[in-house]
């Protein structure tokens, strides 16, 4: 895909404004910058800093030229990881509404060196792109360097979508958990409060299924083979893309497997489930309590709390103060 001459420099916003508020200092960009991108950088501060106050902190943001795009209607992009929330959100869309382009980046799952396992990433999921008929754009990175992704997520996808933006006027992101589940795990990088202030004049990031919980996506996905056989979760770096079975996220979507359809599909290394694995799922840590509380709320609605003994027990002990999660958030507890 070819790029027309670079003539916004917007993107640089989304990709500095963690360092900025973590430092507590203002950014000049050298050439053109949206206005509303200026408003919105500054807003998502002021939202980050009162939320973490003494650790985060409001910047300002000025630009050599202030100048606002008027580029017209472009194509669709969608943010495609290979995930569970990516991969529905494909399967989800009515063909009209499917993007042209899925991106996939290349340093926050896997390290800017690990081509091999990347290109793994890129033959495993390329079936199901050529199904839809959408083609992949890849972006490296090394923006994992430089923080924690618990923060830059959501400003490392607004920098690399808002950077395309001469060809795409939307960048689709699908919900890591619904609206109900981010007063859980708040703060997240990525939440339906501050995805909205990703956005220009004329571009925007747009968040997608937000209405569907990762156990109800993963029903979708175990009925569908070949979605089913696409999608890459693991977090063990040694095993990805390959499902290893044993990490606390494959154990996990083993849980909403197990509620959602009864059985596990063949899609880990180690594709058994014991009672025993449920110990590795750490709840003080905001976002696993988000998708287990769904796990657990879904066993209930579907009286399947029997095939997961141990659900409710193991929530229920679990409390976790907003200041403790803050801590943790942002690596200091």
């Amino acid at each position: 895909m070819e790029l027309p001459q670079l003539a916004d420099y917007s993107f640089a916003v989304w990709h500095t404004l963690p360092t900025a508020m973590l430092t507590g200092r203002d950014i000049e960009i050298d050439g053109p910058v949206d206005p509303v991108v200026i408003a919105n950088g500054e807003k998502l501060a002021r939202v980050w800093s009162m939320w973490s106050p003494g650790v985060l902190q409001p910047v300002k943001i000025h630009a050599s030229k202030v100048v606002a795009p008027q580029r017209g209607k472009r194509s669709v992009l969608a943010f495609y990881s290979g995930g569970v929330d990516s991969t529905f959100h494909l399967m989800a869309s009515p063909k009209e509404d499917l993007p042209s382009r899925a991106l996939t980046i290349h340093g926050m799952d896997y390290k800017p060196d690990n081509d091999r396992n990347f290109l793994a990433l890129v033959k495993k999921t390329e079936p199901l792109l050529k199904h839809f008929g959408i083609e992949r754009v890849t972006i490296k990175s090394d923006v994992a360097q430089y923080g924690k992704a618990t923060l830059l997520h959501g400003f490392t996808l607004a920098g690399c979508a808002s950077l395309l933006s001469d060809v795409f006027g939307t960048a689709q992101i699908a919900a890591d958990y619904t609206w109900e589940q981010d007063m859980m795990s708040w703060p997240w990088g990525t939440n339906h409060v501050t995805n909205r202030y990703f956005a220009g004049s004329d571009w925007s990031l747009k968040t997608v299924t937000s209405d569907f919980s990762r156990t109800e996506k993963i029903e979708a996905i175990a009925a569908n083979k070949m979605a089913c056989d696409s999608i890459s979760f693991c977090t063990d770096s040694k095993s990805r893309p390959v499902n290893c079975g044993r990490c606390q996220k494959c154990v996990r979507t083993k849980l909403m497997f197990l509620i959602a359809t009864d059985q596990i599909p063949p899609i880990f290394t180690d594709n058994s489930y014991q009672p025993s694995m449920l110990g590795r799922i750490e709840l003080e840590k905001r976002k696993e309590r988000a998708f287990f509380a769904d796990i657990y709320m879904q066993a209930v609605t579907r009286d399947r709390e029997r095939y997961v003994p141990g659900l409710g027990a193991k929530l229920r002990r679990v409390d976790v103060s907003p200041r403790h999660r803050i801590k943790r958030f942002l690596g200091l507890g």
